[in-house]
């Protein structure tokens, strides 16, 4: 089964090739070698591995430099291929299944920097606004710079309702920000919500594509059409992707027989693959509008591309971020495993969106930075083609004949950026002092709001007091957080909504908090306002 991975690299050494490989060629190796001169470089390697075990002036650990050399080599091939030790397979497997206890990110060690790949949907980082990117340079006052793997997993791991402080590096702020987190436990799911937004509205909220992401998805839209679902918002903002498969399979359920989904094109050409849809889903005339962000990525880029390119359904929201790189893990015999870059993908048109990359990094090209332009504004476009002006970029069809545009990402039809909030809030927040808040007020109410009624009763009838700003306000001053009441002022709708929406998901469940966190939400409400148009689409789609 091919996976797709959303993990930004890590360098090191430069290195050995030959247990990569022999993994991966078997028999066909020795050609192999002959054909790329690998022989000469294994020898070469294999030379200074003997030099340094002989000479070095201190005892080395020749597997600790093998892996580094093994790290190193994958660094110079592209941003996602990586070597994982016996020790973090497993470990790297969890975001796919089970659950564990702690903060609630993936995260990636780049230039010997913790670096968040992604805060896990619904999570205690998620939840007090932590980022796809973020760099955490301190855990509990102490440095983490240079920190391993195991030691971040030891210090960002431990028991639901401890606390940990880390300090985080993020573009555009000038001075670190501490965020105080309590850990809870990480249920590794895929559908993070879903319910009626209206009589005839279903919402889902995918949160990656994992090995049930399928199953649950069908379930909770078959659950939605049972209470009178019609159309449908799919959500897929901050889904870092996950497995290829389960990617078709849901794009599948939306698309008419004989479709291309994707297809992908790798230097050996066991790897090409075209993957189609399949006549008689439930789902095929449903109107669709999908939620997009930069954290969207891989297969999520997958899906919103395929619904894109055959005029299936609306984008709405922010550019993606142009992952369209193919993955395989390879396991080694000593219990590693390489996860290799094999293809490209190509949504229906012909598009490949991964962004330009050279080596483990990523380059900004003009492409990109005229995407990232858009998003300073919103635009809004009846005839869906938000890039009408942008000449930069290479030009595609999709299956009507609107133009959509490649160069990495995929640009919605809608470009709505989200809201920002003040810098005092952001200390606020950081700080833990909205979430110390409503984990005090949920243990002092939690009785008295549930006699008062149930979830509906409260997302439309609970409302956050000048009382309880005043708290907040006491104990940001406790905590030392110096607050600019001009700003706060400001954003004093924003607080009220996610101080109502955690409350209520602490004592009625994670719906609650998406149905009440939707209120405000620019891009959502654009989503839901565009449901006609993607009506049309559904309805014209053959």
């Amino acid at each position: 089964m091919q996976k797709l991975f959303y993990n930004p690299r890590r360098l090191a050494l430069a290195g050995a090739v030959l247990v990569v490989v022999s993994a991966l060629m078997g028999t066909r190796i020795e050609r192999a070698f002959s054909d790329d001169n690998v022989l000469e470089q294994v020898q070469k390697y294999s030379d200074v591995m003997r030099l340094v075990q002989s000479y070095y002036v201190d005892k080395v650990d020749l597997n600790d430099l093998n892996d580094a050399a093994i790290t190193g080599l994958l660094g110079k091939l592209d941003p996602h291929s990586v070597y994982m030790p016996p020790k973090n397979v497993k470990e790297q497997d969890e975001q796919f299944q089970g659950k564990f206890e702690g903060i609630g990110v993936t995260f990636t060690i780049v230039h010997d920097t913790i670096t968040v790949d992604a805060p896990i949907p619904g999570g205690p980082s998620d939840q007090l606004g932590i980022r796809a990117g973020d760099k955490i340079v301190s855990i509990d006052g102490h440095n983490a710079v240079k920190l391993k793997e195991d030691d971040v997993r030891k210090e960002l791991r431990g028991a639901k309702g401890t606390k940990v402080t880390v300090g985080v590096v993020r573009y555009g702020e000038a001075q670190p920000i501490d965020f105080t987190i309590t850990r809870d436990v990480i249920p590794i799911v895929s559908v993070m919500a879903h319910f009626m937004v209206d009589p005839t509205t279903g919402y889902v909220d995918v949160g990656r594509f994992a090995g049930t992401t399928y199953d649950e998805l069908m379930e909770a839209l078959n659950d939605l059409r049972s209470r009178g679902m019609q159309r449908l918002i799919l959500d897929l903002r901050g889904n870092p992707g996950g497995y290829l498969e389960q990617a078709v399979r849901i794009a599948d359920e939306f698309i008419g027989g004989n479709k291309t989904i994707v297809y992908t094109k790798g230097r050996a050409s066991q790897f090409d693959d075209n993957l189609t849809s399949h006549p008689g889903d439930q789902y095929e005339k449903t109107p669709l509008v999908v939620l997009v962000d930069n954290g969207s990525a891989s297969a999520s880029e997958i899906v919103s591309g395929a619904f894109q390119d055959l005029d299936r359904a609306l984008i709405v929201g922010q550019t993606t971020f142009g992952k369209g790189l193919v993955q395989r893990q390879y396991p080694l015999p000593d219990g590693s495993a390489v996860r290799l870059t094999i293809s490209r993908y190509y949504t229906p048109s012909g598009r490949s969106i991964q962004k330009p990359y050279e080596g483990g990094h990523y380059l900004k090209n003009n492409a990109m930075a005229s995407a990232a332009a858009d998003e300073d504004e919103d635009n809004y476009s009846h005839s869906y083609d938000v890039n009408s002006t942008d000449t930069s970029r290479p030009k595609y069809k999709t299956a009507a004949g609107r133009t959509i545009y490649g160069g990495g990402g995929i640009t919605p039809d809608f470009i709505v950026r989200n809201d920002t909030i003040q810098q005092a809030t952001k200390k606020i927040w950081a700080a833990g002092v909205l979430s110390d808040f409503s984990e005090d007020y949920v243990a002092q109410h939690i009785e008295q709001i549930k006699k008062q009624g149930d979830a509906d009763y409260f997302v439309k009838n609970f409302h956050i007091t000048d009382a309880m700003f005043n708290d907040i306000l006491r104990r940001a001053k406790d905590k030392k957080v110096d607050v600019d009441m001009a700003q706060f002022n400001i954003d004093r709708p924003w607080i009220a909504v996610v101080l109502r929406a955690d409350i209520g998901r602490q004592i009625f469940g994670n719906e609650v908090r998406y149905r009440i966190l939707l209120e405000n939400d620019r891009q959502y409400q654009k989503a839901y306002s565009v449901l006609d148009e993607a009506s049309h689409l559904a309805a014209a789609f053959k």
